[in-house]
């Protein structure tokens, strides 16, 4: 029994009794051996008692602008009269009193420097509370701190000396060089703390996470320190040390992927990143793609040339670290807002059948009113899909599918999107993380033809010549994660997704299409190589076109245990499918129903290993197909061998 130690744990649950307001618990316990047994239980008798509560609460010794700041707060306050006595109440009171001064002047007060004197005699059963301020403080603790001058360092590293500084308003800045590397009113536009205001603390630590949500730099420093030493010093000069962060990167992504259909090949991505990039802050990102893929075994022409695709593309964009917004006023964010201007150009080639081209630009602002919510705005995305070459054989396919004809065609894509993103506040131990997207084509110009005695339902409006789509389209994504323990956690994941076509089109672009499979998605299968419904391509038709469809639903659960160090594992299980809603699809069997629904979900399950290193993670995942959607039974893969697919990635899959 004395390892047990039943009188220690009857000691401590008696604490916890008297933490909580139960001053007269008792906590005892009684062994009770076994006759016929070396061993004993032990049986614990908890008496609570009364539950104390607050009588009054006063404050005292406080100076006499923090009384002031007391008494105009006292709605607020985390210990009132008529609750029941609480330490971890009294501990949030004590934290809110230190937040409340600091966010007004007083910048050297802490939490521990108010204590406690409980009197539970004068009035029976209740607890009259005295908040004191500590005796023998220091001097500077009482005293309201205000902000003196303004200083900024800007270095490339964390030794470089700085020789040459100038004057703006009320800053200096300090660096080295004919001009400062960024212009200084780019960080002081997100500087909160102003000379000659109080100091605040809520404002110190908005202009810190601001300035370092940027990018720009590896380290953001606020150092305060009296002006002088005499006692009617009030004067706290501030001084921001920021090193900048290597200013270009270079990366290059490599993978290999395979087809159920037999196509495979690698695939890269260079890519080239230059930091502050006009000296306000700004983002240059340039990418380059590729990748080439062949046919294994017979090709769908018997030649050679027919055998081999490829796909290659560019993009640059450009972030700002503000709203570019004419007549905006002005407002406070919790992260520093962008803007985004971005253009690309991609070409796809399926050999023997079409070239396709697709050149598209965007405007999309960011922005993050609070710590849980981000708002993505793109009030503008042009997108110009064109077919340069086409084969006869393509030509025979289209001619017999309405559906594909439309979603193949050139046409433009006039594109308005929202999105919206909440994550749960980082103190939650299950946090959840939730995304809706909402965007639009067509609408607007449609509105203008219907305006000018166009039917809106007609097929013929034109933009530059040039048909245009017209859809709506809703996507949500949703995870939750679920901490076991400190190290092993268990997540759910749901996406779904629908767009549905009208007025000037009967069927949605090609890569507006909605998809399931890879990495991310059911990592039995790989990318667009499931669906729609039921449908199975066969070499015969259609086997080089990616399997999309106009509604998407899909599901997974992993659990992530941790195996040593930074190694964590995971067991997941992987289901969904897309779905066509017309029936004017060129594929048998993928129309939704809902009855076919459940029997039609791709599944898969698997294992794989995560490197986590909190700041970049190393992911491979071994996939292992379960449920074909286009056969009968529910383990009805042709073989184990042929069931595997294996991935890595970066980051986890959601």
């Amino acid at each position: 029994m004395s390892w047990v130690n039943p009188a220690l744990r009857a000691s401590v649950a008696q604490s916890q009794l008297r933490n909580h307001g139960y001053f007269r618990g008792t906590v005892n316990y009684e062994e009770k051996p076994y006759s016929k047994h070396p061993k004993a239980k032990i049986a614990y008798h908890v008496d609570c008692g009364h539950l104390f509560t607050i009588d009054t609460v006063t404050y005292s010794n406080f100076p006499l602008n923090a009384d002031s700041l007391i008494a105009a707060s006292a709605d607020e306050a985390k210990i009132k009269s008529g609750s029941p006595f609480d330490v971890v109440s009294l501990d949030a009171e004590r934290n809110r009193l230190s937040n409340l001064f600091r966010n007004n002047g007083y910048y050297y007060y802490q939490p521990s420097y108010a204590s406690y004197r409980a009197d539970t005699v004068n009035t029976p059963g209740k607890v009259k509370l005295d908040v004191e301020l500590a005796d023998k403080l220091p001097e500077k603790a009482l005293k309201k701190w205000y902000i003196g001058n303004i200083s900024i360092n800007l270095r490339r590293t964390f030794m470089e000396e700085l020789k040459d500084s100038i004057h703006y308003y009320f800053f200096r800045a300090y660096f080295n060089g004919k001009k400062p590397p960024v212009r200084p009113r780019v960080i002081m536009s997100d500087m909160k703390l102003r000379h000659g205001q109080p100091y605040d603390y809520s404002k110190h630590t908005e202009s810190n996470n601001r300035i370092a949500s940027k990018g720009m730099f590896s380290s953001v420093d606020f150092q305060f320190t009296p002006r002088d030493t005499t006692a009617a010093c009030d004067t706290l000069d501030l001084l921001l040390n920021c090193v900048f962060d290597k200013p270009y990167d270079f990366y290059v992504e490599t993978n290999y992927k395979g087809k159920t259909t037999g196509r495979m090949g690698p695939a890269m991505t260079i890519g080239f990143t230059k930091r502050n990039a006009f000296r306000g802050g700004e983002k240059l990102d340039i990418n380059l793609n590729g990748s080439y893929e062949w046919q294994m075994g017979h090709s769908m022409s018997g030649s050679a040339d027919d055998a081999h695709s490829y796909q290659y593309g560019a993009d640059a964009s450009l972030e700002f670290p503000r709203l570019l917004v004419p007549f905006l006023k002005r407002r406070r964010y919790n992260v520093t807002p962008s803007t985004l201007l971005k253009a690309s150009s991609n070409v796809i080639n399926r050999a023997g059948f079409f070239k396709r081209h697709v050149v598209s630009g965007e405007l999309t602002y960011t922005f993050q009113p609070s710590a849980t919510s981000m708002h993505m705005f793109s009030p503008l995305t042009l997108q110009y899909d064109y077919m340069s070459s086409h084969s006869a054989k393509f030509d025979s396919v289209l001619n017999t599918s309405a559906y594909l004809q439309v979603s193949m065609k050139d046409q433009f894509v006039p594109k308005m999107k929202y999105t919206y993103m909440y994550t749960s506040p980082e103190k939650y131990r299950n946090p959840i993380f939730w995304q809706m997207s909402i965007s639009e084509a067509g609408n607007i110009l449609s509105a203008g033809y219907f305006a000018f005695g166009h039917k809106w339902n007609s097929k013929d409006k034109k933009m530059f010549k040039n048909p245009y789509a017209q859809f709506f389209k809703i996507e949500t994504d949703w995870r939750k994660k679920w901490s076991i323990n400190d190290h092993d956690q268990f997540v759910a994941h749901a996406a779904a997704g629908i767009i549905w076509s009208y007025g000037n089109s009967s069927a949605p672009p090609y890569n507006e299409q909605l998809y399931v499979g890879g990495a991310n998605s059911i990592r039995a299968f790989t990318m667009r190589t499931v669906g729609p419904g039921g449908y199975m391509p066969t070499e015969a038709t259609t086997s080089y076109l990616d399997q999309t469809g106009d509604m998407k639903l899909l599901f997974n659960l992993e659990y992530r245990p941790r195996l040593f160090g930074n190694l964590y594992g995971a067991v997941f299980l992987d289901a969904g499918n897309v779905w066509s809603l017309k029936d004017n699809d060129y594929r048998p069997e993928s129309k939704f129903e809902f009855k076919n629904m459940f029997s039609q979900m791709a599944m898969g399950t698997g294992v794989g290993l995560r490197y986590d290193l909190d700041f970049f993670v190393i992911r491979v995942d071994w996939g292992i197909g379960l449920h074909l959607p286009y056969k009968s039974g529910f383990y009805n893969v042709p073989s184990f061998k042929k069931s595997q697919t294996l991935h890595l990635a970066i980051g986890y899959p959601f």
